[in-house]
């Protein structure tokens, strides 16, 4: 990951999000994703893995990050060779919209045949454009298609997993027990979890990463103990939330030509309305 120094070049968030910011458990993660692309293809039975973690820890910005580090080769007839896809399940659990999702990862626009079985379809597909690896946001909407079409959502995923390509899925917790009373499933998924933070080493490195990233012309010590606490009291333990906090409070600062970071800029973001607009979405 590049780590920008300039404070000129680095004002990212002052339109949009931080660049990903690596952390001790992402870092575990993109390396066992790429060693599962690289050394579980073609297998009888691949290992896959699901990436468990409460809403707002960072599944998609992991995976997203993970798949600009993958290269996409482009032959010269325009038709994709890509060693990993990454697709969102639908809202609904639909299927046949994942299938539709998953050919036109691989090849945009290509015609669904009727007189063919989808998941067969799918499958052709995947070997014809070399995929090793398939990626699935979102997977916790399986559970929106109900027991029938849960049901045949898990067998896609098998059936691809037969292929010899590794299937990663990222959900919420609530997809563990699916897995679990899958016996075929959960003796393929290996389970690994983002965390919620707490006052840790970990979590302190994470938050020397976002610093240097926001790059302000002076120190913050968002790593202090006096930041660290502030935050896991005011429950920026969600990534996502923490990130907005911090992003909200370095705006400030920017607007007020403030050099670094402060307590009373976090208070300040925090009490303009958005602690009492997130615990009103929790509740």
């Amino acid at each position: 990951m590049k780590i920008t120094q300039n404070c000129a070049g680095s004002a990212s968030y002052l339109e949009g999000d931080l660049p990903f910011v690596l952390s001790s458990h992402s870092v575990r993660i993109l390396k066992v994703l790429s060693q599962l692309r690289a050394g579980e293809y073609r297998r009888s039975r691949p290992v896959c893995l699901h990436i468990a973690a409460a809403a707002g820890s960072g599944k998609s910005r992991l995976l997203n990050h993970y798949m600009s580090q993958v290269s996409a080769d482009r032959e010269t007839s325009g038709s994709r060779y890509r060693e990993a896809i990454l697709i969102e399940a639908p809202y609904d659990g639909n299927c046949m919209k994942m299938c539709r999702s998953i050919i036109n990862s691989c090849l945009p626009g290509f015609p669904i045949r009727k007189t063919q079985n989808i998941h067969e379809q799918v499958a052709d597909v995947l070997q014809a454009s070399g995929v090793k690896q398939l990626l699935i946001d979102e997977a916790g909407h399986i559970l929106n298609a109900g027991k029938s079409g849960q049901q045949y959502t898990l067998a896609l995923i098998k059936s691809i997993c037969n292929l010899g390509i590794t299937v990663c899925i990222a959900t919420t917790k609530n997809m563990v027990n699916v897995l679990a009373a899958d016996e075929q499933l959960a003796s393929r998924f290996k389970k690994v979890e983002l965390p919620v933070w707490s006052e840790s080493n970990d979590f302190r490195q994470f938050l020397a990463g976002i610093e240097l990233e926001l790059g302000l012309p002076e120190p913050s010590h968002l790593d202090s103990k006096v930041v660290v606490r502030w935050l896991t009291t005011h429950d920026c333990c969600i990534t996502f939330r923490l990130l907005e906090v911090v992003l909200g409070a370095a705006r400030l600062a920017h607007q007020r030509g403030e050099r670094h970071l402060t307590i009373e800029l976090l208070e300040e973001f925090w009490k303009s309305g958005f602690g009492m607009e997130e615990k009103g979405l929790e509740n």
